[in-house]
């Protein structure tokens, strides 16, 4: 039975509708107990966590939740665990290279997040001071943004901060039986105010997970399993069955058809990659193999164009086509190979390795789709 709240008084629009004042139907202290009891007898035993409860320390819940941004937790895992191996603490971080951070978070995207947070370690390095504790402190520091600054501060220092990421607006918008697309900007505020709410100060770090993880295991986007809800006694749309219509779907991104050009370079048993430049539309910075726009486009900003292939290289022979996407860019690179007879011909900006290290050194799915293609091609022919 849904318990209505004494506080919640003020008028609601109709379901459907343009909602600009949402509030529960039921009362947050009701729900705040069964969700956090719900927890602790189901969480997931995720690596950060066994750390955390282990060690208690910041380092650790910084890295997975700048990790978590965009990525699926599966995709995060062994990532997280090697990442740790290679930098065990801030200090280690704030010492490494560019280089060897993107080397040690190859594959999972979104590199500008992990620049971020290289320069937020030498910030804090520098400062020589205890970790910040506070949402506002959290925030000033480089690639920390709201959801991010709310999630360290809760459940490693016990602020009161409320998250509100994709899970939580779905787990919102069941409750409230809102048929709107959750990211609506108009409702990011009202979230938040909800969220505030419903969080239980005595413990914000649980409660922030615990919701969370209710919204990735239960309240699901296609089969949300109400049964197991702890939280259904107060959820609008499971008393009115309305589950595959709150909320409605994120309008999809347009998207943007990108055409490029990979040559996978070789010089007798070696395979050559270039660094990308700074002015790179994409995968700034990484080593990979050379790229371009096709139908003789450049692949840079404003103009910039990318390292030219050396002289006296083979006609490129074609290996293929991979399909790739960064973010509403959608990749489809035609793939070559050529060779060079001589290194002293040219090319001292080239990393030439042995075919059995080429993958570990590319930082980029796009690359490694590429080169995994070539060697399952005719054309594959390095010993």
């Amino acid at each position: 039975m849904i318990q209505t709240s004494h506080d919640n008084t003020r008028k609601r629009r109709s379901c459907g509708g343009s909602r600009t004042d949402l509030r529960f139907a039921f009362t947050p202290a009701l729900l705040r107990e069964p969700l956090l009891t719900w927890y602790q007898g189901v969480r997931r035993d995720l690596p950060w966590r066994v750390l955390w409860r282990e060690h208690a320390d910041p380092y650790h819940v910084w890295v997975s939740e700048i990790m978590l941004q965009q990525t699926v937790i599966k995709a995060v895992i062994p990532v997280y665990q090697r990442f740790l191996e290679r930098f065990p603490d801030v200090a280690a971080l704030a010492q490494a290279s560019e280089e060897e951070i993107r080397q040690a978070v190859r594959g999972l995207g979104y590199y500008r997040r992990f620049r971020l947070m290289h320069a937020a370690a030498r910030e804090l390095i520098q400062r020589g001071e205890e970790w910040p504790q506070t949402f506002a402190l959290w925030k000033e520091l480089p690639g920390i943004g709201d959801y991010t600054a709310a999630a360290i501060s809760s459940i490693a220092f016990d602020q009161p901060a409320a998250v509100v990421d994709g899970n939580v607006e779905r787990v919102f918008c069941r409750l409230l039986d809102l048929r709107e697309a959750p990211n609506e900007p108009r409702l990011k505020r009202a979230f938040k105010e909800l969220a505030s709410e419903f969080l239980d100060t005595r413990h914000p770090g649980d409660f922030n997970q615990a919701l969370m993880e209710l919204g990735q295991t239960v309240c699901t986007v296609s089969t949300p399993a109400c049964t197991a809800c702890p939280l259904a006694s107060g959820c609008l749309a499971a008393a009115r069955g309305s589950q595959a219509l709150a909320p409605a779907p994120k309008p999809q991104a347009q998207l943007v058809d990108v055409p490029l050009e990979l040559v996978i370079l070789q010089c007798g048993n070696k395979v050559g990659l270039y660094e990308r430049p700074a002015t790179a539309r994409f995968l700034k910075g990484t080593w990979g193999f050379w790229t371009r726009l096709e139908q003789g486009g450049v692949y840079g900003r404003d103009g910039a164009a990318e390292t030219a292939l050396p002289a006296g290289i083979t006609v490129p022979r074609p290996v293929g086509r991979v399909r790739h996407s960064i973010t509403r860019h959608r990749i489809s690179a035609s793939v070559y190979t050529a060779e060079l007879k001589s290194k002293s011909k040219g090319a001292p900006d080239i990393r030439w390795l042995a075919p059995a290290d080429v993958e570990e050194h590319l930082v980029s799915n796009l690359d490694r789709k590429a080169w995994h293609l070539y060697q399952a091609s005719a054309t594959y022919q390095i010993v």
